[in-house]
Parts: C-alpha cells; sequence; structure tokens
C-alpha cells in the first residue's frame, strides 16, 4: 500500500517548519547518533520509515529513522513522528 503523496508533503512541510527546527535536529542527533552542524529536514516518509537530510562538515547525507510502527495515513505518520521524539526525549 502506497502513502498518500500529498500527506507525505504535508507532513514534511510541517516537521520541516522552522517552529520544529530543534525537535527535529535533538531527535535526529539523539536516534540516528549523528551530530549536525545545520537544519535537519525531512525529506521522505515510507511505511517503514522516515528519511532526513542532514549535514556535517560541510557535506550532506540522508539518514532514515525506523518508525516504532508501519504507518499508512497522515495520521500515523505524525504519531510516528511524535513517537520517534518521545523516544529521543526518554533515551
Amino acid at each position: 500500500m502506497a502513502l498518500d503523496p500529498d500527506d507525505v508533503r504535508g507532513v514534511c512541510d510541517y516537521m520541516n517548519d522552522s517552529s520544529m527546527a530543534d525537535n527535529m535536529r535533538f531527535m535526529v542527533e539523539k536516534l540516528a547518533d549523528a551530530e549536525v552542524d545545520s537544519t535537519v529536514l525531512l525529506v521522505d516518509i515510507t511505511e517503514e520509515h522516515g528519511v532526513f537530510s542532514i549535514e556535517k562538515d560541510g557535506e550532506t547525507r540522508e539518514v532514515s529513522l525506523a518508525w516504532p510502527f508501519t504507518v499508512t495515513n497522515r495520521g500515523d505518520m505524525k504519531s510516528a513522528l511524535f513517537g520517534l521524539l518521545d523516544r529521543a526525549l526518554l533515551g
């Protein structure tokens, strides 16, 4: 089952808003064990994981974080992202 591209784009846009920048950076640094020099961007969402673009030492790369459950719709995407943030906060 493919995710709705409009939902993926909408959730990515929401998470890439400047108001979410600190949360996104913290989440990726903790869960991907990646140091980041600049803003983290959510660039894609699949049923199994989120793909984030990060920059370190002038190089951009992508890291994937597995969702805590399979996502099937927009609500799942948001829940999975905030589940990852909770996991990062709780260590």
